[in-house]
């Protein structure tokens, strides 16, 4: 079906409400009855809507009254979390639930990711064939689906979203990953920072990190795609010998050996905040590699630089579900789309 923008606006009730009736449409939109039916006939008849319950009239009588929802099962979307060697599906359904992960491990350079993507999205695909996008969440600086540069996988001036929408005739998002991870944290608040922390495998080489900006209730990208990255080297690297993260265990690493790390983190992370002004600042991706005390100095180290200037209610939190987030972001990011703009929407949804 071609969605109108009444039912556009009628399906974003429907997708964000697990139960409501025509009327309670007709009154949140602020029109009539008569539009609001009109308009939902086809939406139940082409399978966006469904039926839950019917709900039992009042004390004075009457008819019972329906009560609807979206169909969940109508369409899915693909959200892939990259890194080195890793790749993480997930897949959500047209309320934005999680309905299915996956991941792979795999070695790749450069254009390798090309067929690295090709093989985890296909059997998505051939599973979920109603997969109306394909988000994907990668280090690197991301301007209109192109990987402009990305030092963590050696790419650089690569159509990603072009050659993947060519492959699978499916509209592609290619977000920076630290911003796919902050879209997860967005919904519920209205400016949040989400700092990405990447440990490379050789422990003498810098700690990467990136920051995902969500700021009045939106995801800020920047003019050229590049808003939140940082230099290659701002942090250090964990030790000075070419250790591997085979070798160590980073919870028992002692915390002289991480000072450095944590006083550099913590410097930059209280920067960002300086400027910014979020309510929330979140520390996720390979944070999960440290210790529950690295954490708490972390958090106590960023509460004092901003205490020194008079900051004291922002929220320091962890996430411990790494790439995940990155993977369940980037497909949040398109369906909020779906929900947001009617002309998207219209081109997706036929």
């Amino acid at each position: 079906m071609n969605i109108s923008p009444t039912q556009h606006k009628i399906l974003k009730l429907l997708i964000e409400n697990e139960k409501i009736s025509m009327r309670e449409i007709s009154e949140k939109l602020s029109v009539n009855m008569s539009t609001v039916s009109r308009n939902f006939r086809s939406l139940l008849e082409s399978g966006f809507a469904l039926k839950v319950e019917e709900a039992s009239p009042g004390s004075s009588g009457g008819r019972k009254t329906a009560l609807y929802t979206a169909n969940p099962n109508k369409f899915f979307v693909l959200g892939i979390g990259v890194e080195q060697n890793r790749l993480i599906g997930v897949v959500i359904d047209a309320k934005g639930n999680e309905v299915e992960k996956s991941e792979i491990h795999r070695s790749f350079r450069g254009d390798e990711i090309v067929n690295a993507l090709v093989d985890c999205v296909e059997p998505f695909k051939e599973k979920y064939p109603n997969t109306v996008g394909i988000s994907i969440g990668m280090p690197g600086i991301i301007k209109e689906n192109k990987v402009i540069f990305s030092s963590a996988l050696g790419i650089e001036d690569l159509d990603l979203g072009g050659i993947l929408s060519r492959e699978f005739g499916t509209e592609i998002f290619v977000l920076n990953d630290a911003n796919a991870a902050v879209v997860g944290y967005g919904f519920q608040k209205k400016n949040v920072v989400y700092f990405l922390i990447s440990v490379p495998y050789y422990l003498n080489q810098p700690v990467g990190v990136g920051a995902g900006l969500w700021l009045e209730g939106s995801l800020y990208q920047g003019s050229n795609g590049a808003a939140g990255e940082f230099e290659i080297d701002i942090l250090p690297p964990i030790l000075s010998e070419p250790a591997t993260l085979d070798e160590v265990d980073l919870k028992n690493l002692s915390s002289d050996s991480l000072l450095k790390l944590l006083s550099k983190l913590s410097e930059v992370a209280s920067f960002v905040s300086y400027l910014l002004d979020p309510e929330t600042v979140i520390f996720g991706g390979d944070i999960t590699l440290f210790s529950p005390e690295f954490h708490s100095g972390l958090a106590k180290n960023v509460r004092d630089h901003l205490e020194k200037r008079h900051i004291s209610d922002v929220e320091v939190l962890f996430d411990e579900r790494g790439l995940w987030t990155v993977a369940f972001g980037a497909a949040k990011a398109f369906w909020k789309r779906i929900l947001e703009d009617y002309e998207f929407a219209g081109k997706i949804l036929k």
